[in-house]
């Protein structure tokens, strides 16, 4: 049977279902508004308690009784482990059963009830079921999530309302019919009381990286402080890369699996140190250690080797870049970049006088532009026939690209002198050029489409009014003009995919004097220079294709 305290927290939860049905009520539990596409997403599944009865069938005779049918009976895994390890003993020993029910005449949500017999658990650990009925623990609401919004959903609990990660897990016992379910959790609180109220998200099917995220969260005050540490030794990684870059580690490994001593003795260093220092490649999944202490590179340490332009890219980074950001307090103070800060003039007029760094940005801007470009040539409708003009397009990759895809198409790449100089393309295609000049001064006429790959992010605003008027005036009308960014979020529980673009702006800021902007930011300045954005397309590392019309 059921006693008389757990037949009254069950009254309390049924109690409880009518205001989480009700319209809005994830949004309350969030304690912030909700993006219509998340709470399209998300409905009310259900209300959760742990029992203690005799038996698991006096807890479906309760609620039959109250009004509601049952459904058959799964095991908790996910209960099961949560209370072994909280009690320190065998999951063999405990015997958490589900219950789901639901209210006979569809009046209220579902309930979620787990049962552990009450003499298994006061004979495994003495006290847990006082313990569990004073804190509540295993009570929440679950909410199920579409499948393909968990991971978002997951983040706006986490990063926007502040919720700590309190486990989960997936069991393929439950709703084996969609895949099984997988389940995150999430505590906020304490109450007045000390409590911690608990939310579930749940979504059909198994979603192990979703999962394998959640439970690397860091959760409760000491999680916070592992989380700062974490942050602080980023900048650790990076330079780890640098110099795995700078002594030609991904070089010597080519497709062979070495010691560390081989390594060490192919690029010349210290062989105790080098083991050190793969060994935590490992960790950034550059590197991957065998069972017999060999060492090989992984499909991302592949793009550490020379031939590579991401070896590049690190490169720069690992140097002048690097060394900006020491001056990045006076960037914040002074609004001023810290590259200027640093090397007394900006990062362009830097490159012009400096050649064999010139060319290493160039090259190094290739590091995703061949990625982008083949999406791009895939994605958008170029036709025979078609003057494409790339504004500020380097070397002429991404046009190149195109061009090599589209045969038909007349293409011209637009940049500094300098930078025509040392295109130096291998075998440039039929019909692609370079054309040197300025776009702040004028751009060249009379293509249907121009091309601002990664240009407009370098700038401030009234820079780039000055190069987009230069495009309008350019172009005649109904002219296309295609806009490679990456966007921030025009509100913060909104486009949660926009990782790099926030951390890029900082980028800007400590280094062109540039910005990352909003897709609502773009609208603006692009309508405010005789253009509108009619389309935006994702493509690769976070960017966004928008196409825009000349008015």
């Amino acid at each position: 049977m059921l006693d008389t305290v757990d037949e009254g927290r069950l009254r309390d939860l049924i109690g409880q279902l009518s205001g989480l049905t009700a319209a809005g009520a994830f949004a309350r539990v969030l304690a912030r508004p909700v993006d219509p596409g998340i709470a399209d997403a998300v409905r009310f599944d259900h209300a959760a308690l742990l029992v203690f009865p005799d038996a698991v069938s006096d807890v479906r005779d309760f609620l039959t009784e109250a009004g509601f049918d049952t459904g058959p009976s799964v095991q908790s895994k996910v209960v099961r482990a949560r209370l072994a390890q909280r009690y320190q003993v065998s999951e063999a020993e405990l015997d958490v059963t589900i219950v789901r029910a639901w209210a006979a005449d569809g009046t209220s949500g579902g309930l979620e009830i787990f049962a552990l017999p009450r003499k298994t658990a006061e004979m495994v650990a003495p006290g847990l079921v006082e313990q569990e009925r004073r804190t509540g623990a295993e009570s929440h609401d679950g909410w199920l999530v579409a499948s393909e919004r968990l991971e978002q959903t997951r983040r706006i609990c986490r990063h926007l309302s502040s919720m700590i990660p309190d486990g989960g897990g997936y069991n393929p016992h439950d709703d084996p019919g969609s895949g099984g379910r997988s389940v995150v959790y999430f505590k906020a609180g304490p109450d007045s009381d000390g409590r911690h109220s608990r939310i579930e998200l749940t979504a059909r099917g198994h979603h192990p990286e979703v999962l394998a995220a959640h439970l690397a969260e860091p959760a409760g005050a000491a999680g916070e402080h592992k989380a700062l540490l974490t942050v602080l030794s980023g900048h650790w990684s990076a330079r780890a890369l640098h110099v795995a870059v700078e002594i030609g580690l991904a070089d010597a490994l080519g497709t062979e699996r070495l010691d560390a001593s081989e390594v060490a003795a192919a690029v010349g260093c210290d062989p105790s140190a080098t083991a050190r220092l793969l060994r935590y490649l490992v960790r950034l999944e550059v590197v991957r250690e065998r069972d017999n202490g060999t060492f090989e590179l992984t499909e991302r340490g592949k793009l550490l080797r020379a031939e590579d332009p991401f070896s590049g890219l690190i490169q720069l980074y690992g140097n002048e870049f690097y060394d900006a950001w020491s001056e990045f307090p006076a960037a914040v103070r002074t609004g001023r970049t810290a590259f200027g800060h640093r090397y007394g003039v900006e990062h362009f007029e830097y490159f012009s006088a400096e050649p064999e760094t010139s060319q290493r940005f160039n090259r190094s801007m290739q590091a995703v532009t061949r990625l982008v470009a083949e999406e791009l040539s895939r994605g958008y409708p170029f036709s025979d026939g078609m003057t494409v003009i790339d504004i500020g397009g380097g070397n002429g990759t991404l046009l190149q690209t195109i061009i090599e895809d589209h045969p038909g198409i007349d293409g011209v790449v637009f940049d500094r002198a300098h930078v025509v100089d040392s295109a130096g393309l291998e075998k440039p295609p039929s019909g692609l050029r370079f054309v040197s000049g300025d776009f702040f001064t004028d751009v060249p006429e009379g293509a249907d489409t121009y091309l601002l790959s990664r240009v407009l992010h370098d700038w401030n605003d009234e820079d780039c009014g000055r190069i987009l008027r230069n495009c309008r005036r350019a172009c005649a009308s109904g002219a296309r003009l295609l806009v490679l960014e990456r966007l921030l979020p025009d509100r913060p529980d909104v486009a949660l995919d926009a990782d790099l673009a926030a951390s890029w702006d900082l980028q800007m800021l400590a280094i062109t004097g540039g910005q990352e902007r909003s897709r609502e930011e773009y609208d603006k300045m692009l309508y405010a220079n005789g253009f509108r954005v009619e389309a935006v397309v994702p493509m690769p590392v976070d960017l966004k294709l928008l196409v825009a019309t000349a008015l």
